[in-house]
């Protein structure tokens, strides 16, 4: 994937001047990140501007115990709210970003991005967008954890992984301990929900994969039936 593939899948370059398509053609350059590698670690100094081409990052909080919990994910045609928001107030970053898949991106100098912000009105209003949508999403995350059962947000988690797994047929391909990651609880907490749900006939459980058996007494269990 080249420079331009990647440019192509932002409304703010597709929409930008040719003087400043081509600016930004010249002033970047292509990353590509293993599975599992480091985008950036809690703490970091944020010095880069990074637009995902192709791939997925997994943005997350740790706690002192180990535990995770999941903020958000960012994927083709998308970047990074925390990124975005330690290059403009030149904090350091306060989670951790790590690539799920092969990755690969666009990036430019932190000083650059700054100098389009402030010229570019496509740029600025993606930028409010992007914070405006995320800030929601995280604000729901916040709430899901602290107000919902654990067993609906479970339920609610393997009917949206059941159905956007490319290739699933109905079946998510998690650990007990990567979903317990997702969801910011704790394996334990996950495999007696699991096994409580195999008990009521809604999935069947097996080594690294859960098959959907009745997604409609998943989706009484979401809903809090």
């Amino acid at each position: 994937m080249d420079k331009l593939q990647i440019l192509q899948q932002f409304p703010f370059f597709r929409g930008g001047s040719p003087a400043f398509r081509e600016e930004m053609l010249a002033s970047g350059s292509i990353a590509e990140l293993p599975p599992k590698a480091f985008f950036f670690r809690e703490g970091d100094e944020v010095r880069q501007f990074a637009l995902v081409g192709s791939g997925r990052i997994r943005v997350f909080k740790s706690a002192e115990s180990g535990r995770e919990i999941t903020l958000y994910h960012v994927g083709p045609g998308e970047c990074c709210l925390l990124n975005i928001s330690c290059l403009t107030s030149g904090s350091r970053i306060p989670a951790t970003a790590q690539a799920e898949t092969a990755l690969t991106a666009f990036l430019v100098p932190g000083e650059t991005f700054r100098d389009w912000l402030g010229r570019n009105p496509e740029l600025r209003t993606y930028v409010f967008d992007l914070l405006a949508n995320q800030l929601s999403m995280v604000m729901a995350l916040v709430e899901e954890v602290a107000f919902r059962r654990m067993d609906r947000r479970l339920a609610e988690y393997l009917l949206a992984e059941g159905a956007t797994a490319p290739g699933s047929g109905g079946a998510v391909h998690a650990t007990h301990e990567q979903i317990a990651v997702e969801l910011g609880s704790a394996r334990e907490v996950v495999s007696r929900l699991l096994k409580e749900f195999e008990r009521m006939g809604a999935v069947v459980l097996h080594r690294g994969r859960i098959d959907l058996a009745d997604a409609a007494l998943l989706k009484g269990v979401a809903q809090g039936g």
